[in-house]
């Protein structure tokens, strides 16, 4: 049996989740995989708050700094999130030539380049399975089972939150800001849910995904963000007579142009596998020009799904260094960034809903279409809803073929000019997978 000392920063939810695993499943543990994890030292900024796990006091200190200099530590487990704190904890750790964990996937969108050369440098290994789908093996998929694969796209909700309140507003017809409201009080949602229904959790995942299936990082501020705060039931509504389902998803599309990513509402077919993913589940659907489609299903957040991918990258480390294997190497990046430039959004070719709120009157809906026409968009289908004898505004919805988003964006500009049309015209883009 191979001991492995492990030093954990961060006793919060998930810390607690890797504490209850590493004691609950130590038979196990040792029996498939012959490592023995020993959690030597855990810090936290309040060692003394109730947890739903027990520690030794002589185990917990406030101090980070112990676990990080501690020459008998092999592995770091950074849980404390951030992208100050955390990255002078995981570079010191990684200097003083310790294996580190992470579930930190905003630290890895701002900084792993810089984190994964020290890695190299110092020749250890960073494991961040956790860092994106929670215990959804998304990373080692990427690593290992797709590696024959030319990846041709990725499509993944890897928001539970904005998942769950999606397929609340479905289900229920109800309003964005009921069900975040109620998400919070169950627990779904943060009591500042920005980096979730703003879409900024995802855009971190979706740019580890890039790094990992096309070989080159992106500039974070360069990703393409959108969130669902602007989702109402009527287009919900509208959505699903039309046969679709709106889906926060990241989206990475390698094109002869270039690569494609980013994250927004979109809508996709009902029946379709992402279509029928609810609540707050998460699924990551990857398409492989040897593989053909997959798609990795689970639970994307929480303490213990979340823990299990943290001891999971534990336990491979660990059996490097039984093995007497340095490190694995960081990811390889392997496309220059003049061969897989990234595509504007604006750039971007689409099909869209459009919703407009327009004067209920003769001739409009044929200023509408002229004004589409014009900047060479084709129209697919119209629907026309709640006509009033007495005049009034009403909802037009159209769907289009394929457009360029540039082209749709300089038409929604001349037609919102048009006295007939109120402010506040929705689109959406359409992902035919």
């Amino acid at each position: 049996m191979s001991v492995v000392n492990v030093g954990l920063i961060g006793a919060g939810t998930v810390g607690c989740g890797v504490i209850k695993i590493l004691d609950r499943n130590k038979e196990i543990i040792e029996k498939r995989t012959g490592i023995a994890p020993n959690l030597k030292k855990i810090a936290d900024i309040d060692p003394d708050r109730k947890r739903p796990v027990r520690i030794p006091k002589g185990k917990i200190t406030r101090k980070a700094d112990e676990l990080v200099n501690d020459p008998s530590i092999d592995i770091v487990v950074e849980l404390i999130g951030g992208t100050t704190i955390a990255r002078d904890l995981v570079l010191s750790a990684l200097r003083n030539k310790k294996h580190v964990v992470t579930a930190n996937k905003a630290l890895l969108a701002h900084h792993g380049k810089e984190i994964f050369a020290t890695a190299a440098e110092n020749g250890v290994e960073v494991g961040f399975e956790a860092s994106v789908g929670g215990g959804i093996p998304i990373i080692k998929s990427t690593l290992e089972s797709f590696a024959a694969n030319n990846i041709l796209s990725i499509h993944g909700i890897i928001t539970g939150t904005s998942n769950y309140i999606l397929s609340r507003m479905t289900d229920e017809g109800s309003e964005f800001g009921d069900v975040l409201e109620e998400a919070q009080k169950e627990g779904y949602a943060e009591a500042d849910p920005s980096f979730d229904v703003d879409g900024i959790d995802a855009a971190h995942k979706l740019s580890i995904l890039v790094m990992l299936a096309f070989g080159r990082y992106i500039d974070f501020g360069r990703i393409h963000v959108e969130g669902i705060r602007t989702i109402t039931p009527l287009d919900i509504s509208f959505a699903d007579e039309l046969g679709y389902k709106i889906k926060l998803l990241a989206i990475a599309k390698a094109i002869d142009e270039g690569l494609e990513a980013g994250v927004y509402p979109a809508l996709v077919k009902k029946g379709t596998q992402l279509a029928d993913v609810s609540g707050a589940f998460n699924a990551i659907y990857v398409v492989g020009d040897a593989l053909g489609p997959a798609m990795l299903y689970g639970k994307g957040a929480g303490m213990m799904p979340t823990a299990s991918a943290v001891v999971s990258d534990v336990l491979q480390i660990g059996k490097h260094i039984s093995l007497g294997n340095a490190h694995l190497p960081p990811p390889r990046l392997y496309a220059e960034k003049s061969s897989l430039p990234l595509i504007k959004m604006s750039d971007t070719v689409n099909k869209y809903y459009i919703r407009f709120q327009a004067e209920d009157r003769p001739g409009v809906l044929g200023r509408i279409t002229g004004g589409l026409g014009s900047n060479g968009i084709s129209i697919e289908s119209v629907i026309q809803k709640g006509r009033h004898h007495g005049g009034g505004d009403v909802p037009v919805v159209i769907m289009t073929h394929e457009a360029r988003e540039k082209d749709l964006l300089k038409a929604l500009r001349q037609i919102g000019r048009l006295s007939s049309i109120r402010p506040g015209t929705m689109f959406l883009r359409i992902e035919d997978l």
